[in-house]
């Protein structure tokens, strides 16, 4: 099993960078990730690189047009992770403007909140992508390539399917989260750095337009805008549009299922893009042919 050391990062994502690590199709690799700050977690310091992404990864086989399917078989997080509030950030950036970073440790599955409050982890990943045609920031940017997602339940177990827009792929991974809540409010999640171990595959058809997922719970929509209810219109068309050619619904049955066992869902604090979820109960799901 070939692994990827953490020291082999990008912060931008362009389609001319050279593979860090080439496999498979079907191969299972350990990516090791820093946290969104590399360790730079003091009150009076100031993080000179954010948002690192291991990587590239290039798959062989995977071409324009395919989907690069990312199965999560494990997430190891560090010892100790840390949430940052900052002026501007979140959703109370103007009333909570000072630095305010709190660094926690993790010890037998919980963070250690200060005052006693042992909150149980639930590790996941925050920062995924395929790389685009033209370049992009790793940190705060997403896409239909992915990106910074900040999806809670990327949890090891789940699947993950990105689409592929340049040759190989090109695979990015980073800024995991000991736990964090759907919109991040204060800004952070508790960022950690972490070891994954994920079977990367290449799927040739169909192709697909955005990120999709399938969790331990619910299969879910990925989509993204600089317009809120915009972004979740998409997910919810995308998720309809999946019901009817793919599972055979009527295009109103399909929209009226998930009014009644859907959610849409913030995962990401607020920035200039948003990404936003379109969720549909496995336990619906699986009773669709």
């Amino acid at each position: 099993m070939q692994r990827l050391s953490r020291d082999v990062y990008t912060t931008i994502l362009d389609p001319q960078l050279p593979p860090a690590m080439t496999v498979a199709s079907g191969e299972t690799v350990v990516v090791e990730t820093w946290d969104a700050y590399m360790g730079t977690w003091g009150a009076d310091e100031q993080p000179q690189v954010t948002g690192p992404a291991t990587g590239p990864v290039a798959v062989e086989g995977a071409t324009p047009g395919d989907a690069l399917r990312i199965e999560v078989l494990a997430i190891e997080p560090g010892p100790a992770a840390m949430h940052d509030v900052r002026a501007g950030r979140g959703f109370l950036g103007d009333v909570f403007t000072e630095r305010h970073p709190t660094v926690m440790a993790i010890e037998e599955g919980h963070l250690l909140f200060p005052g006693g409050i042992k909150i149980p982890t639930r590790p996941s990943i925050g920062l995924i992508a395929t790389t685009p045609a033209e370049p992009q920031q790793t940190a705060s940017d997403s896409g239909a390539y992915g990106g910074d997602l900040n999806i809670q339940e990327l949890t090891a177990g789940s699947t993950l399917w990105l689409p592929v827009f340049t040759p190989g792929g090109l695979l990015v991974v980073g800024d995991c989260h000991a736990v964090v809540g759907d919109g991040a409010v204060g800004g952070t999640g508790a960022e950690c750095a972490a070891d994954l171990t994920l079977r990367l595959t290449v799927e040739k058809a169909p192709g697909i337009k955005r990120p999709r997922a399938l969790t331990a719970d619910h299969f879910m929509m990925i989509a993204y805008g600089e317009d809120l209810t915009q972004a979740m219109q998409l997910a919810v068309q995308d998720m309809v549009d999946f019901l009817v050619q793919d599972k055979g619904m009527a295009p109103y049955d399909a929209y009226s299922l998930l009014s009644l066992a859907g959610d849409v869902r913030m995962s990401r604090t607020l920035r200039d893009i948003s990404p936003v979820k379109m969720m549909l109960s496995r336990q619906i799901l699986d009773q669709l042919v």
